[in-house]
């Protein structure tokens, strides 16, 4: 609108809101003070939306920009920018990344407390005429943060995709963080949520293993077994529980424990048996909650046993999780090695997983002199268990938790 015809417009208003104020008052006193007071919130309402020049107020578009700021993920302004296309570098070719879990190792020497991870980068090439895959590193970089708790921090267990948002979770303090771009060569990290145990009245970090979208929304979960003593006796059962966080950043906690229990009967792992989740995926293609485990067992827990209870099992299960199929990859299993993290291969239907196996060995008692990790790569088709990808492992004594295709390169545009 004009200024000219906005001006003309607001004196018009000015001049009939006089005559009924002029109405009003020569009839009741009572009466007129009421519309007198209905008046003053239309003017200042008008005021607000509409400026005496007849142009958008100043204050509404603050409220509206405020509005916005707080409805956004995790406290961010900024959109997300690492988008998954941009992992197809070819037809058949696909970047991807991994970050470290280094445990107590993660933390650097000096005074003050600073924790580190590292991620790696690396591209995969898929050959149509022999149905297998090849690998190739290029390279890693740091990331380093304060956030800890008693001592420990940056133990990153997983690496997530979300709406365009490059997501690492700690399994020590519960954080969620966004990894972010300084440039091409450079990332740092930004803590999103910090989600606590169980049902959320606890102050101890949740100890998240495993990431994956589902229905619009980012499912987080930990190792699914109960915490139990050296007798076997269950101490608390927080590490059933998962999360969801929403694309407005609301975070809701669920029960899972049927969902777990259902999986293990499957896997012939009941009580005192166990089984130990750190790659869960939801596929939106086959309709399937794809479970990877890192160790299953039908006895008891013990902290030395555990470490040789890797498995080369993967089950399928139902969205109502009623029914599941098993199926056993086509590998040598080496007990050492256990599932850590899992993602779809772009442009396969979410066939094809590549997977991280990790080892820990002797690493019971907490001495890292004595404790060995190390990470290998493997895909297989988890619908057939054929091996695409025979485990290879990456070239760093580094335990590696974490997987996404990803162009780790990209930039805010």
């Amino acid at each position: 609108m004009p200024r000219s015809e906005s001006l003309a417009y607001a004196n018009t208003q000015k001049n009939s809101m006089s005559r009924i104020l002029y109405f009003f008052r020569s009839h009741s006193t009572a009466f007129t003070a009421s519309v007198g007071f209905l008046v003053f919130i239309l003017l200042v309402t008008s005021d607000m939306m509409l400026g005496g020049d007849g142009q958008p107020n100043l204050r509404a578009g603050m409220r509206n920009k405020m509005s916005s700021i707080a409805n956004s993920w995790g406290g961010a302004i900024h959109s997300g920018y690492f988008k998954m296309e941009d992992s197809i570098l070819s037809e058949n070719t696909y970047a991807f990344a991994a970050v470290t879990d280094m445990d107590e190792l993660s933390r650097k020497e000096g005074e003050k407390p600073i924790f580190h991870s590292f991620i790696l980068s690396g591209t995969i090439v898929y050959d149509p005429s022999t149905k297998r895959y090849t690998h190739s590193i290029d390279g890693k970089r740091e990331i380093i943060s304060g956030h800890n708790e008693a001592g420990r921090g940056m133990e990153l267990s997983e690496l997530t995709l979300y709406n365009d948002r490059l997501l690492a979770f700690d399994d020590r303090t519960g954080s969620v963080f966004e990894i972010l771009s300084q440039s091409e060569e450079e990332s740092f990290v930004v803590p999103r949520f910090v989600i606590t145990e169980g049902d959320g009245d606890t102050d101890k970090g949740m100890k998240w293993e495993w990431a994956t979208v589902k229905d619009g929304k980012l499912y987080i979960g930990s190792m699914g077994k109960e915490y139990t003593d050296r007798e076997g006796n269950i101490v608390n059962t927080n590490n059933l529980w998962i999360a969801t966080v929403d694309e407005d950043g609301n975070v809701q906690r669920i029960d899972w424990r049927d969902n777990y229990d259902f999986v293990r009967s499957q896997l012939n792992a009941s009580p005192p048996g166990y089984v130990i989740h750190e790659a869960v995926l939801w596929s939106e293609q086959l309709k399937k909650w794809i479970f990877i485990p890192r160790r299953v067992s039908s006895e008891m827990y013990d902290d030395v046993k555990d470490e040789k209870m890797g498995t080369n099992k993967v089950l399928l299960v139902n969205e109502k999780f009623t029914e599941s199929t098993l199926v056993e990859l086509e590998m040598e299993v080496d007990p050492l090695h256990g599932f850590s993290t899992a993602a779809f291969v772009p442009n396969t239907n979410e066939k094809h997983i590549m997977a991280i196996r990790s080892v820990e060995e002797d690493c019971v008692g907490g001495d890292p002199e004595q404790c060995k990790q190390r990470s290998y790569l493997i895909i297989f088709d988890v619908t057939t268990g054929k091996v695409l990808l025979d485990e290879v492992e990456i070239d760093n004594e580094m335990k590696f938790e974490g997987v996404e295709f990803v162009n780790i390169r990209a930039l805010p545009e």
